[in-house]
């Protein structure tokens, strides 16, 4: 069934002339050097372009009508068809496109100072229930970035909806995209290099981050360093749609018009709106998420009913990294850059691996100086970023337990680590420790 990414009692609240998109924004780039083409992948055309006039007519039926829309879309959960609409659309204009992106898996390491917002605690109270300074470690898997500065849909991350696609991606060879039908193709203008790896650890410096287990407490970051970084450049086939609505506004007397985004790797397609009256990344509504991260701090991971620590960082990446995409060559040569296929399997495996080590670590600092028989929060063996158990990741466990648990299989982790470090990886950082 058609997935219609909206909110339609916030659209209906959001209607405004779109900016025009100039047609120079986008750059055929017909030819690939094959030099580099071998790591750039891509998913296929799927969804016929006959669809697009449906699909549209859909998405603006559901963002003028809330409530009648719901039973046309329950009806066709039962049909298995997509929903008919008497509404239509007029001016449409479709554009077949390849836009570029990058996924990329990253970790970055820095310094966490603990401090509390009672200046009356005492500092030996404040070790005790939050540990000493010490370092943690931070990774992104399958994150998002774009390969362009096409604005707006620059801020539109669509990776999310790609997840259960990657098996279909495809060498991107100009088969794809010749003599189908006037396909763009957008060129790879941004380095995630240069907008992420510089400018993350920035954006971190200083953060403070306020922890929901302890009232007072508050972790500060600084010295934030990328320690891993790969990148996997990808192609997103789409149809960018722009129309004039003949729902409810243009029956008031207004025109409205619109540009919706359709994801043309499958005939189950994501379909996103762009709403002009906001900037950053909110401009596209329901827009995906960006970054995928996880701490090291366990604690961070835990709301008790409010935002999780590790929220804030994510706020921080959206609010001073994200947007700033700028246009740089790119140094194709890069080992960091890799065909998504060939490589993601056994970097992830690595970065949770590494992971691991890194919690085990944090938890033996966090609980240095505590009393044997106190009770904390200990980490089962099966941590890692990405496993999926039916067992809680984090149990209530006395210091003792914790200490011996970690204490057993710390040879272990670290040699399975030396083992699962990729060769390319272990060729860079030789090659960077050299210079």
């Amino acid at each position: 069934m058609l997935r219609i990414y909206s909110r339609s009692t916030v659209l209906l609240k959001r209607q405004a002339s779109i900016r025009p998109i100039a047609c120079h924004a986008f750059r055929c780039n017909s030819t690939l050097n094959n030099d580099n083409s071998h790591k750039i992948y891509a998913l296929p055309f799927k969804l016929p372009e006959d669809k697009i006039q449906q699909i549209v007519s859909i998405t603006s039926y559901v963002n003028e009508h809330a409530f009648l829309s719901i039973f046309k879309i329950i009806k066709s959960l039962f049909t298995g068809k997509m929903p008919q609409v008497k509404e239509s659309v007029r001016d449409m204009q479709v554009r077949k496109a390849y836009i570029p992106f990058w996924y990329y898996d990253m970790a970055i390491s820095a310094d966490i100072t603990p401090s509390s917002k009672n200046p009356d605690e005492p500092p030996e109270t404040m070790i005790k229930t939050m540990g000493s300074k010490r370092q943690a470690l931070g990774i992104g898997l399958n994150c998002y970035w774009p390969g362009h500065t096409w604005d707006p849909v620059s801020y539109l991350s669509f990776g999310p909806s790609l997840d259960n696609n990657l098996s279909a991606l495809v060498p991107f060879t100009s088969e794809l995209y010749e003599d189908k039908g006037n396909v763009e193709v957008l060129p790879f203008t941004v380095n995630p290099f240069k907008d992420l790896a510089e400018r993350a650890p920035n954006a971190l410096e200083n953060l403070k981050v306020n922890l929901t287990m302890h009232k007072n407490g508050v972790m500060t970051v600084n010295n934030a360093k990328v320690i891993f970084n790969a990148v996997y450049p990808v192609y997103w086939p789409v149809y960018v749609a722009q129309f004039t609505s003949n729902g409810q506004q243009q029956q008031q007397g207004e025109e409205i018009q619109k540009t919706i985004v359709v994801g043309a790797h499958s005939l189950d397609p994501p379909v996103y709106q762009w709403d002009p009256k906001v900037t950053g990344v909110k401009q596209w509504i329901n827009n995906g998420p960006w970054i995928k991260l996880d701490a090291s701090e366990n604690e961070w991971q835990m709301g008790l009913g409010t935002q999780p620590p590790l929220h804030e960082l994510e706020q921080r990446f959206l609010e001073q990294v994200v947007g700033r995409f700028q246009v740089n060559e790119i140094d194709w040569e890069d080992e960091r850059i890799q065909a998504y296929p060939n490589y993601q399997k056994q970097n992830k495996a690595y970065l949770t691996q590494l992971f691991k080590v890194w919690a085990e670590r944090s938890m033996l600092a966090r609980i240095e100086g505590l009393d044997e028989n106190q009770k904390t929060l200990g980490v089962n063996k099966s941590n890692s970023s990405n496993s999926v158990t039916s067992v809680p990741r984090i149990q209530v466990k006395t210091v003792k337990e914790i200490r011996e648990d970690i204490e057993s299989r710390v040879i272990d982790d670290l040699n399975k680590l030396e083992e699962l470090e990729p060769v390319w990886y272990k060729n860079y950082r030789e090659k960077q420790e050299s210079k």
